[in-house]
């Protein structure tokens, strides 16, 4: 560093560590931090994670370019070198009482100076800083106004220093309570994926959400419970139908690319609703319960979360091969629902355990289509179904059961 500079600080202890809050304009933040510092062993180590850099700091810098809203947590930054000075700051006694900084305060709020022997370099927050220096050289007047929140910590840069600050990158990335799945698509306004399923739970006048769509954490439902589905189950679903038109970008696209995606997914429920007997008879005869269709037993398979699944990827197969939906809910429906019946038993449904199996998605999606005629991996299909029958000896093997 070539001058001195001052930043506003708040100095804190957390356990061993001392660490300082503070910010620092993003042309700062660009020129100061060094993301080659290296805290692993070995050359070769640095380097995987080099190579992740790159892609993820190219993602963060279209975020920056395009976003209007952006906003980033704090990164970590190490300092090593030189120590940065710490001046506290002095208030004069309070002519209100009441108005009177505590001893804890005044220990805490001051000025941080670095003065030019310091090496910063990231511990958590690579990706960031490397999409700010991308971004700043496409257009760094967008960010002139722009700080980046960061917490300085000292780095001792010999064996010891490298493993304590190992240790903390490894708890700041594997030991942190992450956000749960349910809490990401409650919050996410940028995949339409999560929008959608929402909006579905929301709007879709079919499923009533509080009637049908249980808020679970996972997609996985309780045999007895009274909902039809999951919320997470619903993104399932979403991400299996957009999947051949829309590729997963973490940027919301324009309204009506979202509505063009929302429509896919109402018109897939839609569909099914009125095609399926069992789901007409639920939702819009109501002369059925959920509970007449899912029970420990088994039932039927369609009122399963991977049963729902499997719909959707045979219809997304079906309009793949045929390039069109004519037929499909038709050879669908030829297609027996109940899982302790010969398509499903000892495939899908263990009739010992009474639970789901755990069976490979290739499988399931291969054998859906062997279901409903479609080109098919015949020689899997074949081993797989009898290895789940329990059968290994070739000459005991079965052939693959006859649809309707």
């Amino acid at each position: 560093m070539d001058n001195n500079m001052k930043f506003p600080a708040i100095k804190g202890v957390l356990g061993n560590w001392i660490y300082y809050q503070t910010i620092i304009p993003f042309q700062v933040a660009a020129n100061l931090i060094d993301n080659n510092h290296s805290i692993r062993e070995y050359q070769s180590l640095d380097d995987v994670l080099q190579r992740d850099l790159s892609t993820r700091a190219k993602k963060i810098k279209e975020y920056l370019l395009r976003e209007e809203t952006r906003f980033f947590n704090s990164a970590i930054i190490g300092v090593f070198g030189e120590a940065p000075n710490w001046y506290r700051f002095d208030f004069a006694p309070a002519a209100i009482p009441e108005m009177a900084l505590s001893e804890g305060l005044l220990r805490s709020i001051g000025i941080l100076e670095l003065t030019g022997g310091e090496i910063l370099f990231s511990i958590d927050g690579q990706h960031r800083i490397d999409g700010i220096k991308q971004a700043l050289t496409q257009n760094a007047e967008r960010f002139k106004f722009d700080e980046l929140p960061v917490i300085i910590i000292a780095h001792n840069d010999d064996t010891e220093g490298k493993i304590r600050t190992r240790r903390l990158f490894s708890e700041i990335n594997t030991k942190a309570v992450r956000v749960s799945g349910l809490d990401d698509l409650i919050t996410n306004e940028d995949n339409p994926i999560d929008i959608n399923a929402r909006r579905l739970y929301a709007d879709f006048t079919h499923f009533d959400n509080d009637s049908f769509i249980a808020l679970n954490k996972t997609a996985n439902i309780d045999s007895e419970a009274s909902e039809f589905t999951t919320i997470i189950n619903l993104k399932e679903v979403n991400k299996i139908l957009y999947k051949p038109s829309y590729k997963h970008r973490d940027y919301r696209p324009a309204d009506e690319a979202l509505n063009e995606l929302y429509n896919v997914s109402q018109n897939f429920w839609s569909t099914a609703i009125e095609k399926i007997p069992s789901y007409n008879s639920v939702f819009v005869a109501k002369t059925n319960t959920v509970s007449d269709f899912r029970n420990q037993d088994g039932g039927n398979m369609l009122f399963r979360p991977i049963g729902i699944k499997i719909l959707a990827e045979s219809f997304i197969n079906w309009n793949t091969e045929k390039n069109e939906t004519n037929g499909f809910w038709e050879a669908f429906s030829k297609i027996e629902e109940d899982l302790s019946g010969p398509i499903w038993k000892d495939v899908l449904w263990d009739n010992a355990k009474r639970t789901i199996k755990k069976v490979s998605a290739k499988f399931l999606r291969e054998y859906a289509k062997y279901l409903l005629g479609l080109e098919y991996e015949d020689a899997y299909v074949v081993s797989e179904y009898n290895k789940l029958k329990g059968i290994e000896n070739e000459e005991d093997k079965v052939e693959l059961p006859i649809v309707g």
